[in-house]
């Protein structure tokens, strides 16, 4: 009967094995259950940096959206709470509490790019452009993707005149994010420059964007291509008409117009957009001598019945004052049209 304390030994060593293997297994699944306790999920990780992205290029409403959906999903979430407070504030900034909402901000955390950005759009809007750059310096350093920032930068040196720092702006943000907003920017700056041939390429470079084709008209107004004027025109209206093509983020933003210094006019709606360019075409066909054509396209304009009519007729009539001042040819033409529609 010796065998039995050497079985009985031989038990107690199997079961002291097993509970210590199983102690490990058990430790080893509480600990990595902790560990994912306190990480993001991927999914949430992809929001934040989705939103953060949006914020990056001035698409605020998307940013509002992706945070908005996250915070609601994950309450806990800090950087998804703070960074929804950033895309809400933007939209007051032409409202008389947003200097002291940002102000707010600020203190909470001096060193957030989004904050710095936004102090330097109230003081670009508040004629204020030192302390504006200031701001706007401190969000690149700070958040060296916020290619925002490069685009507003490069909108106040076009305001102040100085061309080239302007132009450097605008690349910069399109090295960051080529999009046809800050294409168009750039194209912009070559129309002032009067570098005709490089505005129409950069303008060019986005293809489905009506603003740009529009702008190229511009030119091709005042080198009396009223041909190619209006087939830009009309391939912005074919644009502006078909919903799938409008209905791309690009085209969801505003039209930034500066019709003279200190004075900026934005078409929010497409059928402020439609007005425009109908309007726009209406001026070629009448040009060219073509009077029904630029009734019918004046009609198209007057059964949208926008809100704003006076705003787009303020920004054709800039765009018709530069025209004549640009080309005298066509001042008696102009203040013909003018008498009849504006």
């Amino acid at each position: 009967m010796n065998f039995l304390p050497e079985l009985w030994n031989y038990i107690k060593k199997i079961c002291l094995a097993v509970t210590f293997i199983a102690v490990i297994v058990a430790g080893g699944w509480v600990a990595y259950i902790y560990d994912i306790s306190k990480k993001p999920q991927i999914a949430d990780k992809q929001l934040i940096v989705e939103g953060d992205n949006a914020l990056n290029i001035g698409r605020y409403a998307d940013a509002k959206r992706i945070f908005e959906a996250e915070f609601k999903a994950n309450p806990q979430n800090k950087q998804a709470a703070w960074s929804l407070q950033i895309a809400q504030i933007r939209e007051k900034l032409s409202q008389p509490e947003f200097k002291e909402a940002i102000d707010t901000l600020y203190q909470q955390n001096p060193n957030d790019a989004y904050v710095n950005l936004f102090l330097g759009d109230f003081y670009a809007a508040n004629d204020q452009p030192d302390k504006a750059v200031q701001h706007y310096e401190q969000a690149i350093e700070q958040n060296p993707k916020l290619a925002e920032a490069h685009y507003n930068l490069a909108i106040l040196y076009v305001q102040q005149n100085n061309q080239v720092s302007a132009k450097v702006e605008a690349l910069k943000a399109i090295e960051i994010s080529p999009t046809p907003k800050y294409r168009n920017n750039l194209g912009t700056i070559y129309f002032k420059q009067q570098n005709y041939g490089d505005a129409i390429r950069e303008y060019g470079r986005n293809k489905e964007y009506p603003l740009s084709s529009l702008e190229s008209a511009k030119i091709y107004w005042r080198l009396e291509y009223l041909s190619q004027a209006l087939s830009y025109q009309k391939q912005a209206v074919e644009w502006l008409e078909d919903n799938t093509i409008m209905s791309k983020p690009d085209n969801q933003e505003a039209w930034y117009f500066e019709i003279a210094p200190k004075k900026n006019i934005e078409l929010i709606s497409l059928n402020e957009k439609k007005s425009y360019a109908y309007f726009c075409l209406s001026v070629s066909f009448y040009l060219q001598g073509d009077m029904a054509g630029a009734e019918n396209e004046v009609q198209k304009l007057r059964d949208l019945k926008v809100d704003r009519q006076a705003v787009i007729n303020s920004l054709l009539t800039a765009d018709l004052d530069a025209l004549v001042q640009a080309n005298g040819r066509f001042a008696e033409q102009i203040a013909a049209y003018k008498k009849l529609y504006l």
